[in-house]
């Protein structure tokens, strides 16, 4: 009997034991498919995506003098805790923000050079939104919302994807916070804490050696236990556990473990003692800021995105809301408005925060999956087009390793490396991590973007030697100073420039110049095989004197011999191959003009000389 009812139940169609069996047959084909997009053809829409973005020539200066303390380190074996590259600041106290990830930078470019700097940011970037993307999906986000969110993550953080050390902050919080999240699962007074909130102390003190950052781990940290202390008033189980507010302490002081130990955290105090250095350097001015200094437009795209796709998801989630998250997201908003160069860590720290509260916002979307499909793909397309047309302002074209040489003095710094200039240096603040790095203590530089070392006189005489409201002999007779190293892409035309007042002084001797940059040197102090090479007739920043001794037949042979030596030292500058426009146009050699002039327009379509009208 019992057999035959088995039979009966087997064999029948439209049972209620079959329609389970059915229904999983049909659906199989879909999971299958969805499965690939979300295994397989978002992460490599990523992948692209962040290949794109990160794959492009080096054009960070302050990449170089955090290389400069790590090859200390492989050299001599102990941390670099005293400045030994500049002049002005020699013997003082050097904290580096993140010591480690400095010898981890300078071992990967001494064996791979600038490719295996870029293939870091790659891959730690790579690895930062592979994590948020699969907790994404863990916690049934969708492959659609989750590609998105990471998406809006990347576009609100690409400017800070580079060669540095907080580069390693914008991976660990994502990580502390994914941790942190372990007390939203937690029946508080009723459990013993998930195991793996003991590994918050281990991530904070390794964090502290990768990048100081870790501060804004420790702020969301306390703002949690703020959190589950307000939870726990409004609940009947009575105090916060022990072991976590043990978890808490420990955690608060695992940041200790550096070479530098409690003094690691004066740097930021040391930074803000500097006079206006929020208003006057363009990384640590607020996100919005005066017209002109602004970040490009995608930048603030991502962001708004990002904050939206918070905001909407958060609504959604009203049955799993925990108050520390919404701290947590306010905290890192505004540490980005104060200090633009934080918006990496609202890029990378918000998707993790959203988490909780994705997978309502994808029950919500579900019946629009094709839409999400779409803009997950377009969203893609469209950030890759945007580096590649240049929109980006990371570069352009498609991607490419090697040094931005527009962007870094490398030209120059070579020419320094051959020439033995004067040694007490003053150079433009950009210039300093790139010459301190190729030139070491053979050529001291003045400052650079170490700016915590520096006496706050220092950059305050600084700025007023480039603004004209310090002379340059009183800065001689303060620093010693006797060659300029300088930025001239906005002397042209303005009379109060280093680069003018220094060509209408008889002291000194321009001896190097391209469309970016120039040296001079004290004519006192310069040897003379360095003062042999001086252009004095052959100026950029004086073309009338060019020209009148070009037309001048004592004086024409001289100033051609220059501009054949300015074209080659300089690498074929478009300043360069513009003078000897001028000089053919001025001899009437017309073919001669229109194929320098060609050649300076194939260097740099915008140099000022190319307008310049006699």
């Amino acid at each position: 009997m019992s057999r035959r009812r088995g039979v009966s139940h087997r064999s029948l169609p439209g049972r209620e034991g079959t329609s389970p069996k059915t229904s999983s047959s049909l659906n199989r084909p879909f999971d299958r498919w969805q499965r690939i997009w979300e295994w397989g053809i978002y992460p490599l829409l990523i992948l692209v995506v962040l290949v794109f973005v990160t794959v492009r020539p080096i054009n960070d200066p302050d990449c170089w003098f955090h290389m400069a303390h790590g090859r200390y380190f492989l050299e001599h074996g102990k941390v670099l805790d005293r400045d030994i590259f500049s002049h002005t600041a020699s013997g003082r106290e050097w904290i580096s923000s993140g010591w480690f990830t400095s010898v981890v930078m300078q071992s990967i470019f001494q064996k791979w050079g600038p490719p295996g700097l870029t293939f870091l940011v790659t891959m730690t970037t790579a690895c930062i939104y592979g994590l948020i993307y699969v907790l994404a999906l863990k916690r049934k986000a969708g492959g659609e919302l989750a590609a998105i969110v990471v998406l809006c993550s990347i576009l609100a953080g690409y400017m800070r994807f580079n060669p540095r050390p907080d580069l390693l902050s914008l991976a660990c919080l994502p990580l502390f916070l994914a941790l942190l999240q372990g007390i939203d699962h937690w029946n508080i007074g009723k459990q013993s804490p998930p195991w793996y909130l003991w590994l918050l102390p281990l991530v904070i003190a390794v964090w502290a050696n990768l990048h100081a950052g870790f501060l804004a781990g420790l702020i969301i940290l306390w703002i949690a236990v703020a959190g589950v202390f307000v939870q726990m008033r409004q609940s009947a189980d009575g105090n916060v556990p022990s072991k976590f507010l043990v978890i808490a302490g420990i955690t608060s002081i695992a940041w200790i473990a550096n070479p530098y130990g409690w003094r690691i955290v004066e740097l930021a105090a040391k930074i803000r003692a500097i006079p206006g250095v929020r208003m006057l350097i363009f990384e640590w001015m607020p996100l919005v800021y005066l017209p002109g200094f602004n970040l490009p437009w995608p930048h603030y795209v991502g962001i708004a995105a990002l904050a939206a796709l918070w905001w909407l998801a958060w609504k959604k989630g009203a049955s799993r809301q925990k108050v520390w998250h919404v701290g947590g997201v306010l905290f890192l908003a505004l540490f980005a408005f104060w200090q633009r160069r934080q918006a990496g860590l609202f890029a990378t720290g918000i998707p993790i925060l959203a988490l909780p509260y994705l997978e309502e916002l994808r029950n919500q979307w579900e019946k629009h999956r094709s839409w999400l499909r779409g803009a997950a793909i377009g969203g893609a397309v469209g950030i890759c087009t945007l580096q590649y047309t240049g929109a980006l302002e990371m570069g352009n074209g498609l991607p490419v390793t090697g040094v931005n040489a527009k962007m870094l003095p490398c030209i120059p710094t070579e020419f320094l490396e051959q020439m033995p200039v004067p040694q007490k240096l003053f150079n433009s603040y950009s210039m300093g991590g790139y010459l301190l790095y190729h030139l070491g203590s053979r050529l001291p530089v003045f400052i650079d973007g170490r700016l915590d070392v520096y006496d706050p006189k220092v950059w305050a005489d600084y700025l007023a030697a480039e603004e004209n409201r310090l002379s340059i002999e009183t800065l001689r007779q303060r620093y010693g100073v006797n060659t300029f190293a300088i930025e001239t892409r906005d002397a042209f035309g303005d009379p109060v420039h280093l680069a003018n007042r220094l060509t209408n002084s008889p002291e000194w001797a321009l001896v190097f110049f391209d469309d970016d940059y120039a040296i001079f040197v004290h004519r006192a102090e310069a040897a003379s095989d360095v003062l042999a090479g001086e252009f004095r007739l052959a100026n950029p920043f004086a073309p009338q004197r060019f020209l009148a001794a070009v037309r001048n037949a004592e004086q024409r042979e001289r100033a051609l011999r220059e501009i054949g030596s300015a074209i080659k030292i300089s690498n074929g500058a478009a300043a360069a191959y513009a003078l000897a426009a001028l000089a053919a146009d001025a001899l009437g050699e017309t073919n001669t003009a229109l194929e320098y002039g060609e050649q300076a327009v194939m260097r740099d379509p915008n140099c000022p000389l190319l307008q310049w009208k006699p």
